[in-house]
């Protein structure tokens, strides 16, 4: 996808202007916002090394293929960004605080707002690109320059002002930028490795297709799992008579299958196991009463 390549590129720029920045000025705030395009680089890379593996074919030894390598990736990243660059940003506001003096040069002031500028850029094209997506890469994207615009103008404000006490300061919010972004990340990816289920429309809509063959006498489980983002397994227990052939119940099963995969592309597969009238009936009712508490999107 366009936006995770343009944003390595971008960061990539980004490191080597904010390095400049802080090599021509003597800012907390710059070398915090230093560490925090290190940051990008080393997560952007990561997300785009995990979307590339998505690619890779399904094996005997990873039967449902390489679809969550991008939330390993996407975690890996969170790990870095807090546990190192986190604090980097913190000890040089805390730096800056205890010895309060500032240099700043016309080129620093520059090129940070040509790093804001980039940022903005990235931003916007990776918002119009995943209008009706929810991709964690687009999204990891999204956020990650997000929380740069965000920091990149307190930086911005800490050099136009030449203030020491909001320099140091700005390394803070620069640190809870990284903070912030990570933890809301790092939710999203953990839940996701977890095995988190098919959103609420994708589950709804399987468990009435199944029900719409009249061979189908109710609908007592069904579970679901993401292989890769936007991509779902679904299990589903069947009731049907038990004198039913096995030609018929074959029937059956490709029919639920077909409708399933012609009406949503987000299942990619669907298991069922068939059984005989079980109590209680009705199952399916208590079923779509849980699909209702599930989340929207996945």
């Amino acid at each position: 996808m366009r936006p995770i390549y343009v944003g390595f590129a971008a960061n990539v720029l980004l490191v080597l202007l904010k390095y400049l920045a802080s090599v021509n000025s003597r800012s907390a705030s710059v070398n915090a916002s230093l560490l925090h395009s290190l940051a990008d680089l080393i997560f952007s890379g990561l997300i785009l090394a995990g979307t590339l593996a998505i690619k890779l074919k399904p094996s005997l030894r990873y039967p449902f293929g390489y679809g969550r390598a991008v939330y390993v990736a996407g975690f890996a990243a969170i790990l870095v960004a807090v546990l190192y660059l986190l604090v980097g940003a913190v000890e040089e506001g805390l730096r800056k605080l205890a010895n309060p003096a500032m240099e700043v040069t016309e080129l620093s002031l520059v090129l940070v707002a040509l790093s804001l500028s980039v940022n903005l850029v990235v931003l916007v094209d990776a918002v119009l690109k995943s209008k009706g997506r929810s991709h964690p890469a687009l999204l990891a994207v999204i956020a990650e320059n997000a929380a740069d615009v965000t920091g990149d103008s307190a930086v911005l404000l800490a050099l136009a002002l030449g203030n020491p006490l909001i320099d140091g300061y700005g390394a803070f919010v620069v640190a809870s930028v990284i903070a912030v972004s990570s933890a809301s990340l790092g939710y999203r990816y953990v839940v996701s490795l977890i095995g988190i289920s098919a959103p609420r429309d994708v589950v709804g809509r399987v468990i009435k297709v199944a029900l719409s063959d009249p061979r189908v006498i109710d609908v007592n489980d069904v579970k679901s799992l993401m292989l890769e983002p936007g991509k779902y397994l679904v299990f589903l227990q069947v009731e049907v008579d038990p004198n039913t052939r096995v030609r018929e119940l074959e029937d059956i099963r490709h029919y639920i299958e077909n409708v399933v995969k012609s009406t949503t592309d987000r299942v990619d597969k669907v298991i069922i196991e068939f059984t005989g009238p079980k109590e209680p009936v009705k199952s399916f009712t208590s079923l779509l009463e849980e699909v209702v508490k599930l989340p929207e999107e996945a």
